[in-house]
Parts: C-alpha cells; sequence; structure tokens
C-alpha cells in the first residue's frame, strides 16, 4: 500500500463538499473544482487534517476532508 508524502511538493489536499458534490482545493488564492463524476479515484476521508468550508456552494456545507 502506497505511503502519502504530505511534505511532497506536488501533494495536493482535496475537500469533498457533500452539498455540492464536488471535490475542490485552493491553488494560491484561486479555487479548483472536479466533478466526482471525473475523479481519478474515490475520496478517501484523511487524518490529522481539518476540514474546510466549501468554497463552491459558498459555504452553505462542512464537508469532510478528501485525499484522492
Amino acid at each position: 500500500m502506497a505511503v502519502r508524502d504530505r511534505e511532497w511538493p506536488g501533494y495536493t489536499i482535496w475537500y469533498c463538499c457533500q452539498e455540492c458534490g464536488r471535490l475542490w482545493t485552493y491553488q494560491g488564492s484561486d479555487v479548483v473544482a472536479l466533478d466526482l463524476c471525473s475523479s481519478l479515484g474515490p475520496a478517501i476521508v484523511g487524518d490529522g487534517v481539518r476540514g474546510q468550508v466549501c468554497a463552491i456552494c459558498e459555504g452553505r456545507c462542512h464537508g469532510p476532508l478528501a485525499e484522492i
């Protein structure tokens, strides 16, 4: 089983919103999002990182953290 290296510069934390169904992340000051039907793999709940308010659906939902 692979081990995730959170110190690797290319590592990205994705957040999964239960309300709008998107995986999203910050890219600098911008926000990028993926539709779940377009993701490369299933979202897995991560450990040790705080959840975020969804930036796509304007904070109506607190979604769990996801790693892909």
